[in-house]
């Protein structure tokens, strides 16, 4: 519940191999903001699209400010729906069939 009312979610851990927090808050419609690193860069954010990605607290105070002082309702509203639409790839259903479709050439 409460994360369907927050506007931005920041997640700050540096090189993280996946973290299902910046998924969750995605999937919630949350703008996300997290490290430039590990698994938020390489799989779960597009910078600018699906949210934002920052380095060190200067970068991160900056994209807070774009966020906060954005009055393009329409932009935002495209980012939360991009990222929860993104995210739909790490689902359990998602997940089973690729998994299946990876392994059933071993059986034939």
């Amino acid at each position: 519940q409460t994360l369907s009312v927050a506007l931005l979610g920041i997640h700050t851990m540096w090189n993280e191999h996946f973290g299902i927090a910046p998924v969750e808050m995605q999937a919630s419609g949350i703008i996300l903001c997290a490290h430039n690193s590990g698994g938020p860069k390489m799989d779960i954010v597009t910078h600018g699209k699906t949210g934002y990605l920052a380095t060190d607290a200067q970068e991160y105070a900056q994209v807070f400010l774009h966020i906060l002082s954005n009055s393009d309702e329409d932009k935002l509203e495209s980012i939360r729906n991009a990222a929860r639409a993104s995210v739909t790839r790490f689902s359990q259903e998602n997940f089973n069939q690729r998994f299946k479709a990876t392994i059933m050439p071993l059986f034939t």
